[in-house]
C-alpha cells in the first residue's frame, strides 16, 4: 500500500505556475498600494502544493516608519492586522481565481523590520 499524500501532484504545470505566482505577486502588491497608497517595493510568491506564500519588504509607509522608529510597532501592527481582516475576503477571491482552487485559510504577520507575509491553504482543485 503506498500514501499517495507523500507526491502531491502539482495543481498546474511549472511554466503555468510560474505565471500564477507571478499573477499572486502583483495582485498582493496591487491591494496593498490600492489602500495604503503605496505598495511594498519587493514581493516573492512560493507555491508549494496547497500553500502559497507571499514575502513582501519595505511595507511600511511613511508615517508607520515613523511610528516604528519611535518604538510603536504594536500601533502599526494592531492597525494592519486590522486591515487585514478587513482585506481577507478580497486575497482570498483573487487567490481562488488565479489559482482555480479555494482557499481554505489565509494567514497574515508583519515584522517589525518592514517585512510581511500572506500566506493562503488551498483546498483541493475545483475541477477535481
Amino acid at each position: 500500500m503506498t500514501d499517495q499524500t507523500a507526491t502531491p501532484t502539482p495543481p498546474h504545470s511549472e511554466p503555468e505556475q510560474g505565471s500564477h505566482v507571478a499573477a499572486i505577486s502583483r495582485e498582493i502588491v496591487q491591494v496593498h498600494a490600492q489602500f495604503y497608497g503605496r505598495g511594498p517595493t519587493k514581493a516573492k510568491t512560493i507555491w508549494r502544493d496547497e500553500i502559497i506564500v507571499c514575502l513582501l519588504e519595505e511595507i511600511f509607509t511613511k508615517a508607520e516608519q515613523l511610528l516604528v522608529d519611535n518604538g510603536r510597532f504594536e500601533d502599526v501592527r494592531s492597525h494592519r492586522i486590522a486591515f487585514q481582516d478587513a482585506v481577507g475576503p478580497l486575497f482570498r477571491t483573487s487567490i481562488e481565481e488565479i489559482t482555480g482552487r479555494e482557499v481554505k485559510s489565509f494567514l497574515s504577520q508583519i515584522s517589525e523590520e518592514g517585512c510581511a507575509s500572506e500566506v493562503f491553504v488551498l483546498g483541493p482543485s475545483r475541477s477535481a
